[in-house]
Order: structure tokens, then sequence, then C-alpha cells
């Protein structure tokens, strides 16, 4: 009898235990807050070939990072994350009309005199609309027809940085170097550098998320 006594005891302090160290061991979630999506529109250029550029950036995480320095002041930067969507366009008067629709990651890091940074790698499907008429002949028939709506089907990848200002929580101002590479059915690929100035507005309580917030924490204060 005593020795079962024993041994439930035993059993009872193990389980105990290991339950406390599964609690202990479980990480706090992310602190969260609402937050609004933001609406980007700007020129977009390719070259210097005029075009519109604009979207909607969706935020879903935000890394406060603070440095201590000793006695010196703590820096602190601010890294967002955003998923993306953009619809673009550009006119290139002796050559086509590009039309494009891109879906992104787009990273900022913002500094406490809200200057940013930004990388933005995005995916996504473009068509082009030849300018002027086009003709298609027909050898074996000996006919020619006219092509409506003559372009082509692209793949696009979009790889873009630059930098910005937020004058404002709801209102920045940016610029954007692009570069668009286009793989298309003839296997030739084209590589389009586009030029982006344009703004940010965050509307209040525009398509609201509650994106996970870490706090990173480096050095020793003094």
């Amino acid at each position: 009898m005593p020795f079962k006594h024993s041994l439930k005891r035993w059993i009872l302090l193990a389980a105990l235990g290991v339950f406390s160290t599964t609690l202990f061991a479980q990480k706090a979630p992310p602190t969260r807050s609402k937050t609004s999506s933001g609406i980007r529109a700007g020129f977009n250029g390719s070259l210097i070939y005029p075009g519109f550029r604009g979207g909607l950036e969706y935020p879903y995480k935000r890394i406060e990072f603070t440095r201590f320095r000793g006695k010196k002041p703590p820096r602190h930067r601010i890294k967002d994350r955003f998923l993306t969507a953009e619809f673009g366009f550009y006119h290139h008067p002796t050559f086509h009309d590009n039309y494009y629709l891109l879906f992104g990651y787009l990273l900022r890091r913002s500094k406490p005199n809200r200057n940013f940074w930004e990388f933005a790698p995005a995916l996504g499907y473009s068509r082009t609309f030849l300018g002027g008429e086009t003709y298609h002949v027909n050898h074996h028939a000996g006919t020619v027809t006219r092509v409506k709506w003559p372009g082509y089907h692209y793949a696009m990848l979009s790889l873009g940085g630059g930098m910005g200002k937020a004058f404002t929580p709801r209102f920045s101002g940016f610029s954007r170097l692009s570069m668009l590479i286009m793989a298309p059915s003839n296997n030739i690929v084209y590589f389009r550098p586009t030029l982006e100035i344009g703004v940010i507005l965050k509307p209040d309580r525009f398509l609201t998320t509650e994106p996970g917030i870490v706090s990173r924490i480096k050095g020793k204060q003094k």
C-alpha cells in the first residue's frame, strides 16, 4: 500500500512538472492593434513615357526595433510588412501601351524622423496593345486580315525600391525605381525600368486589420 501511494504521488508530481514547464515555455502572442490599409497612387513612367501605378498595401506585421548604445540615446527603427495589389500602365507612343496587375510583398523600414525606405518584389500579369494597325498575312490562303486588339500576354516580375517620408500618420510621399521583367511566349525577355512618384493615403477605418507587433531590443542601457 505505501508503495502504491508513493507511485501515485510521483506520477502526479511528474505530470505537474511537465504541465508547468509547458506553460512557461509558451511565448506570449504578439501585441495587436487595429491599423488601416494604405492606398498608393502616382505617376509611373517607363523612362520618359507617362503612365500610372496605384493600389493597396495591407499591413500584417510590424517589428519595433530598439538598440541601446550605453550612455548614448537609443536608436529606434520600425520595420513594416505589407501584402500589396497594384494596377499600372504606361504609354509608349511608337511601341505599345502596357497594362499590368501585380501582387506582391512590401518591406518598409522607418526612422523616428518619419523618413522610410522600402523594397517591393511582386508577380503578376501584363497585356500590351501595339500602336498603329496590325495585319495578319496567310500565305497559304493568300489573305490579309486586320488584327483586332493586337498585342501580347506576359508573365511579369517587378523588383522595386525607393524612399519616402510620412508627413502625417495618414499621408506620405514617395519615389520608387522599379525594373519590370516580362517573359512573353516567343522566349524573349523584356526589361523595362520605371520611375514612380506618388502619395500614400491611409483613410480612417479603411480595410482595417490587426498586424502582429514584435518588439526587439539589442544592447544594454547604462
